[in-house]
């Protein structure tokens, strides 16, 4: 029986390799992925696989930091200091990108964010959509677009709308009824002007 012959890769193109062929999988399978399917999926050997990643969240931790860095570029934050913000629109627009992503994520979505990794590894607190969104609250309302509510509590509502909206748009759920009752949802607890 004859193996095909490994290729020599340079170690942080085999590194991307490992992750690119892990994100593929989850995307398809969700947490029913093991090492064994990812070093498969990577013509890696297992070994190979601890060389980089110790152990399986490790991995995980790099592939969650991943979905927030291409997120942040996709969608930066304006500069304040420079830019006018209309901050309603920035909300609804960034709400509609985290449905999307979500969307697009496929069971990767449950096994980065929901499964029991994720209550191992809690996602650090700069990247938690909850703060993220109650800073975003914050500055709406020291530009006097949005209302005085209470803005951690107010934020953790408002990304349950939004994460059930990504999550009824993945079901079936026609999306731009979905996003308008989301849009509708956000301005009218924020006080925003539609």
């Amino acid at each position: 029986m004859s193996f095909p012959k490994r290729r020599r890769l340079e170690p942080h193109a085999r590194r991307q390799e490992i992750i690119e062929a892990a994100e593929r999988l989850l995307i398809e399978r969700g947490a029913d992925v093991r090492v064994e399917d990812v070093v498969r999926g990577a013509g890696a050997a297992k070994g190979t696989f601890y060389l980089y990643f110790p152990t399986w969240d490790d991995l995980l931790d790099t592939i969650r930091q991943r979905i927030f860095e291409a997120f942040d570029r996709a969608h930066p934050m304006p500069d304040t200091a420079n830019v006018a913000v209309d901050w309603s629109v920035l909300l609804e627009e960034l709400a509609v990108a985290f449905v999307d992503a979500t969307v697009e994520m496929g069971g990767m979505h449950d096994a980065i964010f929901h499964s029991d990794f994720a209550q191992r590894r809690a996602i650090p607190a700069a990247d938690h959509p909850v703060n993220r969104l109650t800073g975003l609250i914050r500055a709406g309302q020291r530009a006097e677009t949005f209302a005085a509510v209470d803005p951690e509590p107010t934020a953790r509502l408002l990304f349950a709308v939004i994460h059930e909206t990504a999550d009824a748009v993945a079901e079936g759920q026609d999306r731009q009824r979905a996003l308008a009752a989301m849009r509708r949802m956000l301005r009218q607890s924020l006080g925003a002007k539609p």
